[in-house]
């Protein structure tokens, strides 16, 4: 199904009615002067086209620049040091190139820089909140603009920076894979905040992923000047007040915040923020309040949607619980149960509603369904697993996690062109998705199409370059195809990144047992020994026998070899 376009507005009714469809949870927001410039970070501008999306290589330009900033004395502020992040804050301020991507909680701030001018050659071509301007020869260049709406209140994606990550954390942990193989997102709105922070309401969002934007709007050229008036007139955003002087910084602050007790809504927010900063006990409680606040009203839509986040997350709090029993994993199949239904019963009153937030809706709905899948999966009911991923791709026809999930059950229930299709339309979807290539791998060396298993093992490290399951898997494939040298390289790398794999080890082992290498091989065995892996035990598990295994690969062993594979 094709995408819908973004819709066209000029004029400031038009922005606030679409921004109306964001009121059913936290969103933040970019404007950027070009509809062309896509959501990414100053430094990723820095990178070729192919590594822009490259976590490993957006890091090392981030520790490049710390590294550099620490050796020139540019990381003391007030007689301190500062860490990591608040450095790269700090630097970013400077127009430095970092891996931090401004976005802003008021919409009406991103509007004002999506109405901005391209700037020439001649003028500032960089500014803390906007990103990408181009260079053009002798006068302003008028295009439309974009404005990006974000939803960040997923705690499954989005992690809020706290105090303690903050000081001890160096930028390296920020872009870890999680024990999923994905790289969360960051949001972060620092403490230590500038007066231009403070004026555009600043937050940053970065990581090792990309962001996908909920939603997103042109900002027509014919428009762009109408709306700066507008804005000065209507919200007091001009230069002077985006980018403000002591004058400005005390004109945005002469009033204090408003103490108030949290409704349903302020519970719900109150338990994503718990939520996002691992408070998984606290975040329950709050959506725990909500729902006995909401479930027995005859409640509106936009409460029957807050109720349905509360069920949503709830659900995921439950399981991210360390070895949840079976009664926790029970109580989160009820809650995401019960978040179907209620979102089924939001889509059926807003059937009519604006054909955007339908969509938005069904799309909502698809992740609570991949969620219950991952449950029945994990359980080992495959069908049911199916089922849910199967309903999620149909609610939301572009949702590459849902293939990705697909793919991998058709493949764990022996459907291998099934898993194949899905896993395709994953990597389609999303170029980036590692575990969609890998089980391709999977599924191409079970089909004995060995070229094609390599080349997607191949791109899943491309993605991820120390994942030592890829390279054992494509060592393995390697050798399969009677590649010993590029398996014996595989296996050699695995053995680098992760010394206490007894995998890496075993299948080293068997190449160079393979090769007639019984130098290398005993090497191998003995390091095994000394760090207390019993490949002995595995060559038997696998091949029977050393009779067994002689007649299989008409090799015969050398008798230390022999002894040293003889379990003791």
């Amino acid at each position: 199904m094709a995408k819908e376009p973004p819709r066209r507005i000029r004029t400031l009714s038009g922005f606030l009615k679409w921004a109306e469809q964001f009121n059913d949870g936290q969103y933040l927001f970019r404007g950027v002067p070009d509809k062309e410039y896509e959501i990414e970070a100053s430094a990723a501008r820095r990178l070729p086209e192919t590594d822009k999306n490259n976590p490993v290589k957006l890091l090392k330009i981030n520790q490049e620049l710390i590294e550099k900033a620490r050796l020139l004395g540019h990381d003391q502020l007030s007689g301190e040091r500062l860490s990591d992040l608040p450095l790269l804050s700090e630097l970013q301020h400077f127009r430095a190139a970092t891996c931090l991507i401004d976005f802003s909680s008021n919409a009406l701030v991103a509007l004002w820089f999506a109405c901005e001018q391209i700037a020439t050659k001649e003028e500032d071509l960089s500014n803390e909140n906007n990103l990408d301007v181009k260079k053009t020869d002798d006068k302003k260049e008028e295009v439309d603009g974009k404005v990006y709406a974000v939803r960040v209140d997923d705690p499954s994606r989005y992690r809020r920076i706290t105090s303690e990550l903050l000081e001890d954390k160096k930028i390296e942990h920020f872009f870890e894979a999680d024990n999923n193989n994905r790289y969360p997102l960051y949001q972060w709105q620092p403490k230590r905040q500038n007066n231009r922070i403070i004026a555009q309401q600043s937050v940053f969002i970065f990581g090792g992923t990309k962001i996908e934007p909920a939603d997103e709007c042109i900002i027509e050229k014919r428009g762009k000047e109408n709306l700066l008036r507008t804005l000065d007139k209507v919200a007091g955003l001009t230069d002077a007040t985006i980018y403000p002087d002591a004058d400005g910084f005390a004109r945005l602050h002469v009033q204090g915040k408003q103490e108030f007790k949290p409704d349903a809504e302020g519970y719900l927010q109150q338990g994503i923020e718990a939520h996002q900063k691992g408070e998984r006990e606290e975040a329950i409680s709050c959506y725990t309040t909500v729902i006995s606040q909401l479930q027995n009203e005859n409640i509106q839509t936009e409460d029957k949607d807050i109720l349905f986040w509360s069920h949503h997350h709830r659900g995921i709090a439950y399981l991210e619980q360390k070895d949840p029993s079976q009664n926790v994993v029970d109580l989160a199949i009820e809650d995401f149960n019960k978040a179907i239904d209620m979102k089924k019963e939001i889509i059926d009153t807003d059937s009519e509603n604006l054909t955007s937030i339908v969509k938005r809706h069904k799309q909502d709905l698809a992740k609570t369904y991949v969620h219950r899948g991952l449950i029945h999966y994990g359980k080992g009911d495959i069908d049911n697993a199916i089922e849910d991923y199967t309903r999620a791709t149909e609610l939301y026809q572009d949702y590459a996690d849902a293939y990705n999930q697909l793919g991998n059950a058709f493949l764990n229930s022996g459907d291998l062109d099934l898993a194949i299709d899905n896993s395709t339309r994953a990597t389609k979807l999303d170029p980036d998705l590692t575990e969609a290539y890998i089980d391709l791998g999977i599924a191409h060396f079970a089909n004995n199409e060995l070229e094609t298993a390599i080349a997607n093992y191949t791109k899943a490290l491309q993605k991820d370059p120390d994942d030592t399951d890829s390279y054992i898997k494509r060592g393995l494939t390697y050798h399969k195809n009677d590649d010993l040298k590029n398996a014996l390289d595989d296996f050699s790398r695995a053995i680098q990144l992760n010394p206490g794999d007894p995998n890496a080890y075993y299948y080293r082992c068997i190449v160079w047992l393979s090769l007639e290498s019984w130098e290398e091989a005993k090497e191998v065995l003995m390091s095994s020994i000394s760090n207390e892996m019993d490949i002995a035990k595995r060559f038997r598990e696998e091949y029977g026998s050393i009779e067994h295994f002689e007649q299989n690969t008409d090799i015969t062993l050398r008798e230390d070899i022999k002894k040293l594979l003889t379990p003791k």
